[in-house]
């Protein structure tokens, strides 16, 4: 067989090539992947304050429906819809006539019962202690009658029951009412009640005395419970106190209600107005600030990367406010390292080599990335991320739960 030794030697040669070449293989494979070069920047301490922004509506201190008490038609009406009137003041009056006729009737009942019982005591021992006791019955049963014809007069004439404003009118001239029929809707507006359900993990901190400035809820930059959300400058809003805190807390909301009754000088707010209510609960001590870029928003929740070891790791945090191009997080330990730029786009387990983060401008980090545009996977082992929003100015402070946050974080 010719071949055979050209075979052999074929054969060899690629032998010795594999084995020359086996060891700088297994030397690239177990220097693995090459770190991702990032910037990081330490969370700082930040003690903020604490907002607990909530909805709801206002009602008027005193609320009542004034209704006829006698019957008759309507011969005036003296005040309308918006007008604003004194206590006692005159509101409509029902045709009198009737009523003056029957306390003059009763009048001379009384007179006349009145004069009986004196000639019997005059008598002496002539009449009977019997005769003088039903003429004593019938003075006083003619003095009821009189007095109860003698208010029924009066109730012709309707008066406001307290200083308020007319909101409702439901009668005219010439309308005929029993007693009971609905003349005006009278509400006392010079002092309102905010009521607020307040969710049962703030039992500690909402208490009587808890600040609160309430205004209309189009006056909010943002939704109630975004972070960043602010009251728009010029809203007119009204400040108050938490005056009544319910004992008790609903087992199927989960939450109690508390009150505040405030005077609304100054402001647009009215009886019946859906109304944001930002409740002060003090500092928040366990918060820290870092870039907002670092932020990110994935599965429902906040997060940021911190470097450890070398090696990126996914942490869920609660961005609670952003200030001045920083976001103010809850669940992060100051002195932490995170990453600032490109956040989003890197994978937990992630090795990375770091360096300090220069000045951040305007349209860096995840928000300015394309956040929006990137590809299923990236920022939580497929999970698809979105740029957390960032509507500006600080202080209010989301109520609603958020997925995965830990409870108890506040002061």
């Amino acid at each position: 067989m010719p071949l055979a030794p050209a075979r052999v030697v074929l054969f060899a040669a690629l032998l010795g090539a594999a084995c020359t070449s086996a060891p700088v293989d297994a030397g690239k494979a177990a220097s693995g992947p090459q770190p991702r070069a990032v910037e990081v920047a330490e969370a700082r301490a930040a003690p903020h304050p604490r907002i607990l922004t909530l909805s709801s509506t206002l009602a008027a201190l005193e609320k009542v429906q004034v209704a006829a008490r006698v019957e008759g038609p309507i011969t005036e009406v003296k005040v309308d819809l918006g007008d604003r009137v004194a206590r006692e003041q005159e509101l409509a009056a029902i045709r009198p006539i009737d009523y003056r006729a029957r306390v003059s009737e009763l009048d001379a009942s009384l007179a006349q019962a009145e004069s009986d019982v004196k000639r019997l005591e005059s008598l002496g021992g002539v009449a009977t202690q019997e005769e003088l006791e039903r003429a004593r019955t019938r003075l006083t049963g003619a003095k009821a009658q009189r007095s109860q014809a003698s208010r029924q007069l009066g109730d012709t004439t309707v008066r406001a029951p307290f200083a308020g404003a007319i909101a409702a009118r439901y009668v005219a001239p010439g309308t005929y009412v029993k007693p009971g029929t609905p003349l005006f809707d009278l509400v006392a507006d010079d002092r309102l009640r905010l009521t607020v359900e307040v969710p049962e993990r703030y039992a500690a901190l909402v208490q009587v005395g808890t600040p609160a400035t309430i205004t209309l809820k189009d006056s909010l930059v943002g939704e109630p419970g975004e972070a960043g959300a602010k009251i728009a400058e010029g809203a007119g809003a009204a400040q108050a106190a938490i005056t009544r805190v319910s004992p008790v807390v609903s087992p199927t909301t989960r939450t109690f209600t508390v009150e505040a009754v405030f005077s609304p000088a100054g402001s647009v707010l009215r009886p019946g107005m859906f109304t944001v209510a930002s409740l002060s609960l003090g500092q928040e001590a366990g918060s820290v600030r870092v870039p907002r870029p670092a932020v990110f928003h994935v599965l429902g929740r906040d997060r940021v990367m911190r470097v450890e070891d070398g090696v990126a790791v996914a942490h869920d945090v609660e961005l609670i406010a952003e200030e001045n191009g920083d976001a103010i997080v809850l669940g992060l330990e100051p002195g932490s390292q995170v990453i600032v730029r490109g956040a989003a786009l890197i994978a937990p387990g992630t090795p990375v080599a770091p360096t300090a983060a220069k000045d951040m401008p305007p349209g860096t980090g995840a928000e300015g990335q394309g956040a929006k545009d990137m590809p299923a996977g990236a920022g939580d082992n497929g999970a698809e991320t979105k740029p957390a929003a960032a509507p500006a100015g600080p202080l209010v402070k989301d109520v609603s739960e958020k997925p995965g946050k830990s409870e108890g974080k506040a002061p």
